[in-house]
């Protein structure tokens, strides 16, 4: 169920696709272009606390500097009328690695998965040589595509590197 009474400008709120500690990520409709994007949004209880803002508002802004293949592109960071942030981004569509992972059991592993690996690696060298950690890299942080496209999702907890210049 999608977070109550929450209405979004200039989109129109299908369903609620991911909640964790934080927020919630909702699958809409952007009309101006006829697409389906992700909004994530900040849970009611984190509204108050002035650090979860914060890391919030950290995450949209490293994730959308980040311009790769293998990171999903922000479209827009906005506010809600009660001045809650939010940020539209690339629906991505797919399996998240860990799926994948327990899905091809301990029996067989098959040769897309270094693949799968070598698109990971590449993605985190971009974002290292950009003075990023990710920070929270795990088989369920990362989807993969019907047409083998590797995405790295929630750089909620990514922090610039000590010592490197600002992207």
């Amino acid at each position: 169920q999608a977070v109550r009474g929450l209405e979004l400008p200039g989109y129109r709120i299908d369903a609620e696709i991911a909640r964790g500690g934080m927020g919630a990520v909702l699958r809409v409709l952007d009309p101006a272009f006829g697409r389906v994007l992700a909004i994530k949004v900040l849970l009611p209880q984190a509204r108050l606390d002035s650090n979860a803002k914060r890391r919030f508002l950290q995450e949209a802004q490293i994730t959308g500097r980040l311009q790769h293949p293998g990171i999903p592109p922000i479209h827009e960071l906005g506010r809600l009328e009660d001045g809650t942030p939010f940020f539209a981004m690339k629906l991505i569509e797919g399996k998240t690695l860990a799926k994948l992972l327990n899905e091809a059991g301990t029996t067989r592993m098959d040769a897309r998965f270094v693949g799968i690996f070598e698109q990971i690696c590449r993605t985190l060298a971009y974002a290292h040589s950009k003075g990023i950690l990710h920070r929270d890299l795990k088989p369920s942080n990362v989807m993969v595509g019907a047409f083998g496209e590797v995405q790295v999702m929630d750089w909620g907890l990514a922090k610039p590197i000590a010592g490197h210049e600002p992207l």
